[in-house]
C-alpha cells in the first residue's frame, strides 16, 4: 500500500523501479519531453538545437567549424549531422560552404536567422533545464559530474567511485 507510486500507478517494489538503467531511461525520456516542449515555439527538434547551438558556440570561439568538427563536438553521427544540417540549411538557419584548405570539408556558419532563433531557444532550454533539475537541489553539480563520468569523460570535480 505505501509502496504505490501515485505518479505512475506502478508498484515501487517492481524490480524495474529499482534498476538504475531503467530509472535513467525514464529520466531521459522525461527530459526529452520537457526539452521538446521548450523548443516547440522555435520549430526546432532537440538534435537541430544541439547542432545549431554547437555551431554557434564553436563559431563564437574562433572560426566556424566543419561538419566533422561539429559532429565530434556534439558527439553525433557524422551522417546524421549532415542530414540535420541539410534541413537547417533549407530553413536558412545555417549555411554550408567548402573549407578553404580542404575542398572535401564543409564549413558550417550560423546565419543571422539562425542566430535570432538559437539565442532565445538557448534561454528557453536553460530555463527548462533549471526547472527540471531543481529537484536535485544542491546536488545538480555532482549529478552533472556523475553523468560526465558515465560518458567516459573526466568530470570537473572528483567523483567518488564505488558504493557508499
Amino acid at each position: 500500500m505505501g509502496d504505490e507510486d501515485t505518479s505512475t500507478g506502478e508498484d515501487a517494489r517492481h524490480p524495474a523501479a529499482r534498476n538504475t538503467g531503467y530509472l535513467l531511461w525514464q529520466a531521459v525520456n522525461r527530459w526529452q519531453r520537457v526539452q521538446k516542449q521548450a523548443l516547440a515555439p522555435f520549430n526546432l527538434t532537440p538534435v537541430q538545437f544541439l547542432l545549431l547551438s554547437g555551431a554557434r558556440e564553436l563559431g563564437a570561439a574562433g572560426e566556424p567549424p566543419t561538419q566533422v568538427v561539429l559532429a565530434r563536438h556534439c558527439r553525433t553521427d557524422p551522417m546524421m549531422t549532415s542530414q540535420v544540417l541539410r534541413a537547417l540549411e533549407k530553413d536558412r538557419l545555417v549555411s554550408r560552404h567548402a573549407h578553404d584548405g580542404d575542398g572535401r570539408a564543409l564549413v558550417v556558419v550560423v546565419t543571422e536567422a539562425g542566430q535570432s532563433v538559437v539565442a532565445p531557444a538557448i534561454e528557453a532550454v536553460d530555463a527548462a533545464e533549471d526547472e527540471f533539475f531543481a529537484a536535485l537541489g544542491p546536488n545538480v553539480s555532482a549529478f552533472g559530474d556523475a553523468l560526465t563520468l558515465l560518458t567516459g569523460e573526466r568530470p570537473r570535480h572528483r567523483v567518488r567511485a564505488g558504493r557508499a
